[in-house]
């Protein structure tokens, strides 16, 4: 009775600092798998955005859902990228996305997140085909994942969908994967930061919208010290596995995603922001393996939308004269992100050219014409 009560408790420690010393699956000289630093896995340009969402596939048997909202209407999908992640012993991984049969292909690894395995690995399919916009997107036949030691099986998937339509400001969108496995007893670092360039923010910054996903969160009771920051800002300080359903340990899911939009994160102007990651706690081991981040910027636009261009209001013009009435001070930009005028409470004349412009107003973004 004794031996069984020990092994269940070790058994619920699978992915765990505890497990990996008790299993001496740590570290040794000549047996770690090289980490992949975060490099730029995707860059545009474009009147649009990005929507990203995610699902753990490891306690359901390899398969799941993702549900993408928050695309305008009268938007197009420029591209669609499934990334997921496999405790891997062979290099290879595929499954079924909406019906489709895909193959990943492996873009990082790290060594195991204490399961055992020969390694992590990060794997994507372009999956643009198969994605028209909003809806629910299914995940099936992907490596089940068993709670046991060296089992071979994925951890969880983040759809990231970059969208585009001509009555947006426009934005540099870039895409950075790594697999950095943590914490530095078990495997690469406790802290580790990355820096995502090529862009040039507008001034102010109407958008900073970000998404980062983290693979083999689980829940040990351990501290909330489990840091994650975009340019010194908290996103999150639990890694938990927060991304349902629960995991096949039934102890977190092993899959964590967290999305947001603070354009107070970004300065004005600014040519990069930088993610970091710090496993204070020490006690669970994860790696960030996928980061989105959208800028409003002052780019030259790589893509060009092909949508019809709609708006919230016209602007009623006497004499030449364009009368815009805000309640607040507001920011208006010309459709290419130029900062035109700042207009001050209460109603506002300018003098202005015919077409679309954008209006802040108290983060709030409208479309206005004058014809």
């Amino acid at each position: 009775m004794m031996w069984l009560i020990i092994l269940n408790t070790q058994v619920n420690d699978i992915g765990s600092v505890r497990w990996d010393k008790w299993s001496s699956c740590s570290k040794k000289e000549g047996d770690h798998i090289s980490w992949t630093p975060f490099t730029q896995f995707y860059r545009v340009v474009l009147r649009g955005s990005f929507v990203a969402n995610a699902t753990s596939l490891s306690g359901n048997g390899g398969n799941g859902s993702i549900t993408i909202s928050g695309i305008p209407p009268n938007s197009s999908v420029v591209k669609a990228y499934l990334f997921w992640v496999d405790e891997d012993n062979d290099n290879a991984s595929s499954g079924k996305f909406n019906g489709n049969n895909i193959t990943g292909i492996k873009i990082a690894e790290d060594c195991t997140s204490c399961w055992g395995t020969a390694r992590n690995a990060l794997f994507y399919a372009d999956v643009t085909p198969y994605v028209t916009g909003n809806g629910t997107y299914t995940l099936s036949n992907f490596p089940p994942l068993g709670c046991y030691f060296g089992s071979d099986g994925t951890e969880g998937a983040t759809l990231v969908v970059i969208w585009c339509n001509n009555s947006e400001p426009v934005r540099t969108i870039t895409i950075y994967t790594g697999d950095v496995e943590t914490p530095a007893s078990i495997c690469t670092y406790s802290s580790y930061s990355w820096t995502h360039q090529n862009f040039t923010a507008s001034n102010p910054v109407l958008e900073a919208k970000y998404s980062i996903s983290i693979g083999n969160g689980q829940n040990f009771g351990e501290s909330p010290a489990e840091y994650v920051y975009l340019n010194g800002y908290t996103i999150t300080n639990t890694i938990n596995g927060s991304t349902g359903p629960n995991g096949v340990c039934g102890n977190g899911s092993l899959w964590d995603h967290f999305t947001g939009n603070n354009p107070s994160w970004i300065a004005p102007n600014s040519t990069s922001a930088t993610f970091s990651v710090n496993n204070v706690a020490g006690w669970d081991c994860w790696h960030p393996v996928v980061s989105v981040l959208s800028v409003s910027s002052v780019d030259p636009i790589t893509h060009t939308c092909l949508t019809p261009i709609s708006v919230d209001e016209k602007v009623k013009v006497i004499n030449d004269m364009a009368i815009i009435k805000v309640s607040s001070r507001a920011f208006l930009y010309s459709v290419d992100g130029k900062l035109v005028k700042v207009l001050k409470e209460g109603e506002n004349k300018l003098k202005l050219k015919k077409g679309l412009y954008i209006l802040k107003e108290n983060n709030e973004i409208r479309k206005i014409t004058i014809n």
